[in-house]
């Protein structure tokens, strides 16, 4: 019996010829694991077809070994190659990370029956009618239903009442979350409401823990996984549902290596696997909602908070009358909030003391060496402060002297990022607990843990942070939120900016007001008119979404398209162009009904000391074009120096 192994090596689409093992007992099958000689080394791979001919004339290698209880079911193997046609990502790589977990030698495996102590939480009329209209959808066929619910609607008590089912029938069942410092608050909370235990999986939990999950979900036990994007490449075997929570955020995308969106290899899963997905956002995409408007996905909402309390009262403050950084009208809401013993969050999505540091003699603006980009400065704050590039992680320490000058003492800090925000907050309420959280703040988990603790016991009174804190947490004192410098949302290189400002500024705001009683928003802007800001202050989902699908429509943007970004890198300016030029070209004479645009340098046009071009693909929505164009993509011969990324739907264009 030949078998045609496909390898978890960096062998693209190859696949390779072998053998039965002569002694061996049970036939391999399609999607069994198997250990092979490649190379002279012993190496991972799956059956990835049984062919009943094949014209090789040299002799067939034996495979070493297979492992009988270890196969990827049919619906794997389908979204294995969906995958790599669709994405124009490689089968081996895709593999490899559907391989992550699996261990050959594992000492000891630890596959337990989870003891559910379930739970019958009370439910809201609305929330109800919500659950009745999902369960008509959701036996055990594949559907998409959007679940859009205000902030404080309660959307997860419905959506955990069917996991809860699916879990009492012996199902597999998935919870994605957007972001790793989620997974533990959700599991403790779902075990407090529902008794359900949870399991949490991520890329950075232990390689045991990995493999005692993945051995656990292959060997087809029941489970609940919490998890982030990786999950969705866990070997279920008998998926229930999938719950895809915030489905519009942006830490979905995964861009490195394996470049996919994994809300939608979600419902590629979903659809394979014949069961229902929940998409669940206050804020969906407008991809979600213009699907549920040609009745491709059911739509579900739910526009009442479980409390009653109304939603935060949004108010705009135009900066241009303002003479700080923090306004007046948001400093006078912090001082209500600290006589009432409330909270105000200040929300501003910028790492760092300040974006970039300028001699105010000469000009000069501090950049890293190995991007064209500036360098921000952080820590200002304790006197330990250094540079730090934010996209190759090159770090300098901070010294107040003009290189390009000889100035001592001339730095200035133009851009506020939290760390100064933290600063201001700290001069005027010297006598109040505050404290920042940011990526860069919460590398220790333990004390993250601790602070969101305090937050929830109301120890703190002042919380200064990034888009961290806007998405999930239930902050019980937090009155008042501030949002501050939200303008550059708007002039982004993206045509989902708007989009991006809206979802951005709806997820924040819910966080206020959350127990009994009604928060308030203060935005503060230079274009207190623009559309984006009023649609926010009414609540007007329905308006926004009106305007920038008109927008969307007359320009040819996604949903009416798909875009392809082609990133073109390579230590060698000439090289990087030249092949740019080249891929450009040959797009351009072989498909004349597609926008090729480009190339052009991309907007950091310098990342890690390699050179960056990019051509931009915008294809009309034709099956057939798209299959070829990235067909065609997928085998063009890229030289050695040169590396080409392939983004299929992108959502970012830097």
């Amino acid at each position: 019996m030949t078998l045609e192994i496909l390898l978890a090596l960096p062998v693209g689409d190859k696949t390779f010829f072998y053998k039965r093992k002569i002694l061996e007992k049970n036939k391999p099958k399609i999607g069994q694991i198997v250990k092979v000689k490649f190379r002279n080394k012993k190496q991972i791979g799956i059956v990835l077809k049984i062919p009943k001919k094949i014209n090789i004339n040299k002799k067939l290698l034996e495979i070493e070994s297979s492992y009988e209880n270890y196969f990827f079911n049919e619906e794997i193997i389908e979204s294995i190659n969906f995958l790599s046609k669709y994405t124009c990502n490689s089968l081996s790589i895709i593999l490899k990370n559907f391989l992550s977990g699996f261990k050959e030698n594992l000492k000891r495996l630890e596959l337990v029956d989870y003891n559910h102590k379930f739970k019958l939480p009370t439910l809201s009329d609305e929330q109800k009618k919500a659950l009745s209209s999902i369960n008509k959808k959701v036996q055990n066929s594949f559907n998409v239903i959007s679940l859009y619910g205000v902030t404080g609607s309660g959307k997860t008590r419905v959506y955990m009442n069917i996991v809860k089912e699916k879990l009492k029938k012996k199902f597999q069942c998935l919870i994605l979350v957007p972001e790793i410092i989620l997974t533990k608050e959700w599991v403790n909370e779902i075990f407090d409401d529902f008794g359900i235990v949870a399991e949490i999986y991520h890329s950075s939990i232990k390689a045991s823990k990995k493999a005692n999950i993945w051995n656990h979900i292959i060997l087809n036990k029941s489970v609940l996984i919490i998890g982030t994007r990786s999950s969705l490449f866990l070997p279920f075997k008998n998926l229930g549902i999938i719950v895809v929570d915030e489905e519009h955020d942006s830490s979905y995308k995964q861009e490195d290596k394996l470049i996919i969106n994994a809300r939608d290899f979600a419902i590629i899963r979903a659809k394979n696997s014949n069961c229902p997905i929940i998409l669940s956002s206050a804020t969906p995409s407008i991809e979600n909602v213009y699907n549920c408007k040609k009745k491709k996905f059911l739509e579900i909402q739910m526009l009442e908070r479980v409390n009653k309390v109304p939603l935060p009262n949004i108010q705009i403050v135009d900066m241009r009358k303002e003479k700080n950084i923090i306004s007046e009208e948001l400093i006078l809401q912090i001082k209500k909030n600290l006589h009432l013993n409330l909270q105000t969050m200040i929300f501003i999505n910028k790492r760092g003391y300040t974006s970039f540091t300028l001699c105010k003699k000469c000009g000069f603006i501090k950049q890293c060496p190995k991007c064209n980009v500036s360098l921000v400065l952080h820590n200002y704050i304790n006197k330990e402060s250094f540079l730090l590039c934010h996209h190759c992680s090159y770090r300098e320490k901070f010294t107040n002297y003009c290189n390009n000058c000889d100035s001592e003492g001339s730095i200035i800090f133009p851009g506020e990022g939290i760390e100064k925000i933290y600063e201001e907050i700290q001069k005027k309420f010297s006598g109040s607990k505050n404290i920042f959280i940011s990526s860069d703040s919460t590398k220790n988990k333990a004390n993250l843990n601790s602070t969101l603790k305090e937050i929830i016991s109301n120890d703190i009174n002042i919380i200064v942070g990034t888009q961290i804190l806007s998405k999930g947490h239930n902050f019980p004192h937090l009155k008042t939120v501030g949002i501050l410098n939200i303008d550059h949302f708007l002039n982004d290189f993206d045509f989902r900016s708007f989009e991006k400002c809206f979802q951005q500024i709806i997820q924040v705001s819910g966080r206020a007001g959350r127990k009994d009683q009604e928060g308030n928003v203060v935005i503060q802007t230079f274009q207190p008119d623009h559309i984006v800001f009023k649609n926010c202050q009414k609540y007007s989902f329905k308006n926004f979404y009106d305007q920038e699908i008109k927008r969307r429509r007359k320009f040819e943007h996604p949903p009416f398209s798909n875009f392809i970004s082609l990133v073109i890198t390579s230590i060698s300016n000439t090289k990087s162009l030249q092949f740019s030029n080249f891929l450009s070209n040959n797009l351009k004479k072989n498909f004349k009904h597609a926008g090729i645009f480009g190339p052009a340098p991309a907007v950091i046009s310098m990342k890690n000391n390699k050179y960056r071009y990019r051509v931009l693909i915008k294809l009309k929505k034709n099956y057939a074009l798209q299959s070829s164009v990235k067909e065609f993509i997928k085998k063009f011969k890229v030289p050695s120096e040169v590396k080409l990324y392939i983004d299929v739907d992108p959502i970012s264009f830097l």
